[in-house]
């Protein structure tokens, strides 16, 4: 994807392509990064199956067995409606992350040096939008793809065309003649979403577009650093830079960050929400947030149940205030979490199963969030989207000119569990090692897959985080040449960072 979704109207016809051929129907590729040189791919010797989490000895005795596949449930008196139907993977397979992770074993471990450096990394790029003096983004650029999206064709909420005089209020409001006209530090008071436009309702490329609103950029969690640029004529949004992106967000969710709060802010020790959707109370104004997963809060104190921690409030002009809140214990843990199996286990079973988002819609997520949010409570920095992921590690190994028989042998070969992303164009995914027969198994937020039908072809909808196989809805009757296994292009193992400098965030 682009940087951000909306930047997808660059090459239409590459957007049209992925909505009806999308395993994954994630946010674009960036056409902004310069992916890595690709690593040749060695020949592969016969694959090292990775047996998973084995049951428990009987007291009786006997001999352990690997934990087995999951198998399909039994059919009930009135079936699901065939396009309603889980997957052959999803019925088949433990969709829980801990026997993968149990099953990986030692090869979870990263090295103290290799773990240091990843959080050094991770730290300078979450803090960046206040410790850099300019923008990182081109701003010109930027202005450019607002005047062309204002100008573009869209279909609205209705399922209507979005009227012109609609498209130049809104272009109106940008206040482009000025832009950018602000240079700030800043701070989210709020969770809250980026918009590729001053507005919160959606453009569609197509009628029946939908999730896939091209306006819809990612979330912002509470506490995040951010730099204002600019503000719309009418005052309800700014223009802000996060650590990975940029786009609009409403003025009432950000507060301005002076020197001395960001020093206090930066110097403090860090936790990290590891229960998804954490509510937190401000003690002071009683405002309540529900906080997802990866959410960062200075520590202010530590009790027997709870821990207090520090969040930002709007004060006095809209600047930032630090107020308190408790959280239960569980709900977080100081920041970062140790990279091991129960850990590993811990955030990833929450985020199987849950919904797809496109672009974080209703505070979804979808394959590059999902990644992201995994990895964010390790201290491990990944950017937002599915192609700067894969283009931030060094080392990629190109999958593209292979056969699928290839690709195959190579990631069992190359991939380390939980530490290799696999890549195709428009999807990100997570290699979490193989199943009983050998297969490579990836975890991934997807939305749906094509399928053969006598009359033609339609999509089958996943719209789900889940752990598959390459082949995912195989069972179904693909259309020829859209399975993961046609479509990889490239894998990269995120610890190959730590050897080399990584490329510029995003």
């Amino acid at each position: 994807m682009h940087r951000r979704s909306a930047m997808a109207w660059h090459s239409a016809t590459f957007v049209i392509a992925l909505f009806m051929v999308s395993l994954g129907g994630c946010t674009l590729p960036a056409g902004r990064v310069q992916p890595c040189p690709p690593a040749a791919v060695p020949a592969c010797p016969p694959p090292v199956v990775i047996q998973q989490h084995p049951q428990e000895v009987p007291a009786s005795g006997g001999k352990q067995e690997p934990v087995p596949l999951r198998q399909p449930a039994p059919p009930t008196t009135t079936p699901p409606p065939a396009r309603d139907a889980e997957i052959g993977d999803v019925l088949r397979l433990p969709q829980k992350i801990e026997p993968y992770a149990a099953a990986a074993g030692e090869r979870l471990k990263i090295g103290d040096n290799c773990h240091d450096s990843l959080l050094g990394e991770f730290m300078a790029r979450c803090f960046a939008p206040w410790t850099r003096t300019a923008p990182f983004f081109d701003l010109a650029e930027e202005k450019e793809l607002m005047t062309k999206v204002a100008h573009g064709t869209w279909y609205g909420e209705n399922r209507r065309l979005v009227p012109s005089k609609f498209l130049q209020e809104l272009l109106d409001n940008c206040s482009l003649e000025t832009f950018p006209s602000l240079n700030e530090a800043a701070i989210a008071v709020a969770p809250a979403h980026l918009r590729g436009l001053p507005t919160r309702l959606p453009f569609f490329e197509r009628r029946d577009g939908y999730p896939f609103d091209m306006l819809q950029y990612p979330n912002v969690k509470l506490n995040e650093p951010l730099r204002v640029l600019h503000a719309s004529r009418d005052g309800i949004w700014l223009y802000v830079e996060t650590a990975y992106t940029c786009g609009w967000i409403e003025a009432r969710d950000v507060a301005l960050a002076d020197a001395g709060f960001v020093t206090s802010w930066m110097e403090r020790q860090q936790m990290v929400i590891v229960r998804d959707y954490t509510t937190i109370t401000d003690d002071r104004g009683g405002i309540t947030y529900r906080a997802k997963i990866g959410t960062i809060l200075p520590l202010v104190s530590e009790g027997e149940a709870e821990w207090t921690v520090q969040i930002a409030a709007p004060g006095e002009a809209r600047k930032a205030a630090g107020s308190t809140a408790r959280i239960p214990r569980a709900a977080a843990a100081r920041f970062p979490l140790a990279f091991n199996r129960d850990n590993v286990a811990l955030i990833g079973d929450q985020l199987v199963g849950q919904p797809y988002g496109w672009g974080e819609m209703y505070g979804m997520r979808d394959c590059s969030a999902t990644l992201r949010d995994f990895f964010l409570p390790f201290g491990i920095w990944l950017p937002r989207t599915a192609a700067d992921q894969i283009a931030s590690v060094p080392n990629q190994a190109d999958l593209a000119s292979l056969t699928p028989t290839e690709k195959d042998e190579a990631i069992r070969w190359l991939g380390v569990p939980f530490h290799t992303l696999l890549y195709k164009p428009g999807h990100i995914m997570l290699y979490v090692g193989t199943d009983q027969e050998g297969r490579p198994l990836v975890f991934h937020s997807t939305w749906s897959v094509r399928v053969k039908e006598a009359t033609g072809e339609r999509q089958h909808f996943i719209g789900k985080a889940v752990i598959t196989t390459l082949e995912p809805g195989k069972e179904m009757g693909l259309v020829k040449g859209t399975t993961i296994l046609d479509k990889a292009t490239s894998l990269a193992t995120i610890t190959d960072r730590c050897a080399t400098s990584p490329p510029p965030a995003k």
